[in-house]
């Protein structure tokens, strides 16, 4: 069964920051050429591609703010010398036709396991609890990752 991660959250919660330091952390860890125009420089930056690991793909699409945006990850499906995705990294708001898009697609009855990730939205000037819930979130991505082959 193939696996999607989706951020799920509101404007400014840093899930495309998360995305790409989790990116970052793949390339880094399993020695993976970055083929998503990561810059590590801004992790503000949207990344869109696949990182592969042996035979493992990984989509990436750290754009999740529109409907259009979230629609990318089935352009990683188009590309000719790609035979499979077996892992999606992904965002998408808590609502509207982007989430929908994903829940009627990247579904269990299609073959694939969900888990969404959900970033609480705190105040700007409450960075102590941004730090935390950033830490937690990208552990917790992490966790679901460790183990892919080397």
């Amino acid at each position: 069964m193939k696996k999607i991660f989706i951020l799920k959250g509101g404007a400014d919660t840093g899930k495309t920051t998360k995305i790409n330091q989790v990116a970052e952390w793949i390339i880094t860890t399993y020695t993976v050429p970055n083929t998503i125009g990561l810059d590590i420089t801004n992790y503000r930056k949207d990344t869109f591609g696949i990182l592969t690991i042996g035979k493992l793909k990984i989509g990436i699409n750290s754009a999740g703010d529109n409907e259009k945006e979230v629609k990318k990850i089935d352009d990683l499906f188009r590309t000719s010398d790609i035979e499979s995705v077996d892992i999606i990294i992904c965002a998408c708001r808590t609502k509207g036709k982007g989430r929908k898009h994903i829940l009627n697609n990247y579904n269990y009855g299609k073959g694939w396991l969900q888990k969404f990730i959900n970033i609480e939205k705190f105040p700007k000037v409450d960075i102590a609890n941004q730090t935390a819930r950033d830490i937690r979130k990208i552990n917790e991505l992490k966790t679901w990752l460790i183990g892919l082959p080397k």
